[in-house]
C-alpha cells in the first residue's frame, strides 16, 4: 500500500482525506440532491475535504461540529493526463495515439512529478497499489459539493473505504486551503517516480522530435489524399520519422551550399572537407540535438 494511506482505517469516525466509493445509498444521495454529479460514471469516488477536527462526532452520538460535509469526485488519472496533454497541444497527425512534440515531453513530465507528489494545485494523487481503486486515480479538488452532516454523515462514513495518514491529511488542508506555507510530506524515491512518470508517457502519446513534427504533418496530410479516413498507426510514424533528416543533417547541407558559393566551384574538394570535419565535431553535434 502507497505510503499516504493507514492500512487499518477508521471505522467509526470521518475524517479528511477519506475515500469513500459509490454505495447505493451515496448513489441514491447524489441522484436526489446533486444529479449533475450522479449521473457522471467518471466520478468514480468521492473524497472528504472538510477538516477532520470538525468531523468529530460530539458525546452521545451527537452531529459533528461542521453542519456540511464537502467531498469532491475523484477520477481516473488517465482522465486527468488526457486533459492536461490536451492543453498542451499536438500534432495534427490522425493516429491511435496524440502526437506530440519532445519540447512538450518536459513540461508533461514536469506536471506528473507534481501531480504525484501532491504538489499540484487542484489536484489530490492517490496511488491505486494495494487499495479498492480500480487505477490511480485524482481527486479534483475544486469541483466540490456539501451535504448536510446530520442527515448523510452514516452514509458517508460506512461507505468509507480509504484514509490517508495525518501527514497526507495536512497536505490536503493545505490543498483545499491554498495556504501559503508548504506541508511537508515523504516524496516518492526519485527512480521509482522516474519510472512511473515514463510508463505514463509512452502510453499517452507518441513523441516525435519538434524539428521533425511539421514533416510528419505533411507525410499524414499526403496519405489524407488517398484516404480521408487515414490513421497513421505508431509503426507507420516511426518509419516515416526515419526518412526525415535530422536537424544536422540540415544545417550541413545548408553550410555546404553556403561553403560552395563562396568558395567557388574549383574549391569543391575542400568545401567537402569542411563538411566532413563539421560532421564530426562533437561540440557541433551536441548543439544540434
Amino acid at each position: 500500500m502507497h505510503f499516504a494511506y493507514v492500512p487499518d482505517h477508521c471505522q467509526t469516525e470521518l475524517m479528511q482525506g477519506d475515500v469513500l466509493t459509490r454505495t447505493p445509498e451515496i448513489n441514491r444521495l447524489l441522484e436526489s440532491i446533486h444529479p449533475h454529479f450522479h449521473n457522471q460514471p467518471k466520478n468514480q469516488f468521492f473524497m472528504v475535504l472538510t477538516q477532520s477536527c470538525d468531523l468529530v462526532l460530539r458525546r452521545n452520538n451527537e452531529m459533528c461540529k461542521s453542519p456540511y460535509i464537502t467531498i469532491a469526485p475523484v477520477r481516473s488519472l488517465d482522465l486527468l493526463v488526457e486533459r492536461q496533454f490536451a492543453q498542451l497541444g499536438d500534432a495534427t497527425v490522425g493516429s491511435e495515439l496524440r502526437v506530440m512534440g519532445t519540447k512538450n515531453k518536459t513540461k508533461a513530465s514536469e506536471f506528473l512529478q507534481r501531480l504525484f507528489n501532491n504538489n499540484e494545485p487542484g489536484y489530490f494523487y492517490l496511488d491505486s497499489e494495494d487499495t479498492p481503486l480500480p487505477s490511480d486515480c485524482v481527486a479534483f479538488l475544486s469541483l466540490s459539493i456539501a451535504i448536510k452532516a446530520d442527515l448523510h454523515y452514516k452514509e458517508c462514513l460506512d461507505a468509507k473505504v480509504l484514509q490517508l495518514n495525518d501527514t497526507f491529511q495536512a497536505k490536503l488542508g493545505w490543498l483545499v486551503g491554498q495556504m501559503y506555507s508548504r506541508v511537508g510530506t515523504p516524496d516518492w524515491d526519485t527512480k521509482i517516480l522516474g519510472k512511473k512518470v515514463q510508463g505514463i508517457l509512452k502510453d499517452a502519446a507518441i513523441w516525435v522530435e519538434d524539428d521533425k513534427v511539421k514533416a510528419l504533418e505533411n507525410e499524414y496530410q499526403y496519405l489524407l489524399k488517398s484516404d480521408p479516413n487515414a490513421k497513421m498507426s505508431r509503426v507507420q510514424i516511426e518509419k516515416a520519422i526515419k526518412k526525415f533528416p535530422t536537424r544536422k543533417k540540415l544545417v550541413l547541407d545548408q553550410a555546404e551550399k553556403v561553403l560552395a558559393e563562396v568558395l567557388g566551384q574549383e574549391q569543391q574538394d575542400q568545401v567537402k572537407k569542411l563538411r566532413k570535419k563539421l560532421e564530426n565535431d562533437m561540440a557541433l553535434t551536441s548543439l544540434l540535438k
